[in-house]
């Protein structure tokens, strides 16, 4: 298995693992009391983003803007299904915070990537 398909495959078992969790009734409640319901999804969607960002096989750019379409995906299905269980509720502003951990991922990524180029210029993008 390609080191590509490992992470979309960690990618999947860890999102369908947060999506089992947050199903659970009261665990999603007793996670947010104790962590802050936005630290978890600034936790979450900066590590799938690290996942998804290793993915692509692109130029950065693309790899930027990729991710952060993968992460809204994913945000939208995280609230989507919470909107359909009746003991939890959607949130607009949830889904902006995973977008927002997102783009400050894949930034520090970026800027990771470009200082590690400048020290060894014959390294691959």
């Amino acid at each position: 298995m390609s080191i590509r398909l490992r992470y979309v495959a960690v990618l999947l078992i860890l999102f369908s693992m947060m999506i089992f969790v947050g199903s659970l009734p009261g665990q999603a409640d007793s996670l947010s009391e104790r962590f802050g319901d936005k630290s978890l999804h600034l936790l979450a969607y900066a590590g799938f983003s690290v996942i998804c960002f290793r993915i692509w096989i692109a130029p950065r750019r693309q790899r930027i803007m990729l991710t952060i379409v993968m992460i809204a995906l994913l945000g939208l299905i995280d609230e989507g299904i919470q909107a359909a269980l009746p003991y939890r509720n959607a949130s607009l502003l949830d889904w902006c915070v995973d977008l927002l951990a997102a783009m400050f991922t894949v930034s520090a990524l970026s800027l990771y990537e470009s200082l590690s180029l400048l020290q060894n210029p014959h390294a691959k993008n």
